[in-house]
């Protein structure tokens, strides 16, 4: 670990600062998967080959005041592209307590078993992944923040069942790599003061989801059952 002092004004700046890199990457990655998924779309002209899309939202990241919105998009039977982002930004600076994370991932799936013959985004799922956030967290005398973007890469499995005509619940973990700046800081005088400043790289458990999963539209439109 190297340690640095850093002065007021750096820290302050980091905390006030926005990553404009964040949406443009993720641009770049969405466009990009979303050119390769639609090699994999089977070719056929029937109803049930079609595009699939579905909006959605991970309960445990609402559940933590971490809103979380995502979108999902079937090609053909097998495959899906999945894209979704994580935006908190609470404060309450006189008691010094920060909750500040914002960022997003874009994932390729692929859907297998018999329930994925028979309706869209449903069965079991395995995916590759790739993400991006940084993040400003604080709870009274000290605090940890990412002075740039943290990237992350890794695979993941999952089970999505239907729950309603229109509505998914899916089921799933995420395995993977990240790597990224940690400054460690503590409230002083009026200020911040860094302690210590590190690279940290992780191997193991990024995540996990209970999505609601929802396909609007009416009658035939949007209709994630097939054969309808």
């Amino acid at each position: 670990m190297r340690c640095d002092i850093i002065n007021v004004s750096i820290i302050q700046a980091l905390k006030n600062r926005i990553i404009t890199d964040i949406p443009r990457l993720l641009c770049i990655a969405l466009f990009s998967i979303f050119t390769i998924g639609s090699t994999w779309a089977v070719e056929d002209s029937t109803e049930d080959f079609k595009p699939r899309i579905a909006l959605k939202t991970n309960l445990l990241h609402d559940a933590i005041l971490t809103p979380d919105i995502g979108l999902e998009v079937s090609f053909g039977n097998r495959f899906s592209v999945n894209a979704e982002g994580v935006y908190a930004w609470w404060s309450r600076e006189s008691k010094h307590r920060y909750w500040r994370v914002r960022g997003g991932w874009v994932e390729g799936r692929y859907w297998f078993g018999d329930k994925s013959k028979q309706r869209a985004l449903t069965g079991h799922h395995v995916g590759i992944y790739g993400s991006i956030h940084d993040y400003d967290f604080e709870f009274g005398r000290r605090g940890w923040q990412s002075p740039h973007a943290t990237l992350g890469v890794g695979a993941s499995y999952g089970y999505s069942f239907r729950i309603h005509p229109r509505l998914n619940l899916d089921l799933s973990a995420r395995l993977g790599y990240f790597a990224g700046d940690v400054i460690k800081y503590k409230p002083q005088c009026n200020g911040y003061v860094c302690t210590s400043r590190c690279s940290r790289h992780y191997i193991g458990l990024t995540g996990l989801e209970v999505t609601l999963v929802w396909f609007p539209g009416k009658e035939k439109k949007n209709n994630p059952d097939y054969g309808l």
